[in-house]
């Protein structure tokens, strides 16, 4: 697989993991100039932007280091650039990381952080 393919696959997996628990996805893959979201959804009365990030090894560590400080204010600007264009009702705003490992003939390994850099 490709790395845009083992992207959408975790992608894909994460979501499908969130809609399991009783998350509403309102969006998947929200694009701007400067970026994209990966998901957004609602965890109750709570608007979450959730970054995925997926690995076949921990050969460069978990996927959840990757998203340092840079990383987060880089998705909390682009939440920004949602809320202006959308107004779903909320109560609460936060930034989880679902971190997937995907490796062959084994099922997929999640490892949820909810409230990231709160």
């Amino acid at each position: 697989m490709s790395r845009p393919q083992i992207g959408r696959l975790g992608e894909d997996i994460a979501a499908a993991h969130l809609a399991a628990r009783g998350w509403y996805i309102l969006q998947r893959n929200f694009r701007v100039a400067r970026g994209e979201l990966d998901i957004i959804a609602l965890d109750g009365s709570t608007l979450v932007f959730v970054e995925v990030k997926t690995r076949r090894t921990i050969l460069s560590g978990v996927p959840q280091a990757a998203v340092d400080q840079r990383k987060l204010r880089r998705i909390r600007h682009l939440a920004g650039y949602y809320l202006m264009e959308h107004s779903p009702p909320h109560r609460d705003l936060r930034v989880d990381v679902l971190a997937v490992m995907v490796a062959d003939d084994l099922p997929p390994e999640i490892e949820h952080v909810v409230g990231v850099g709160s």
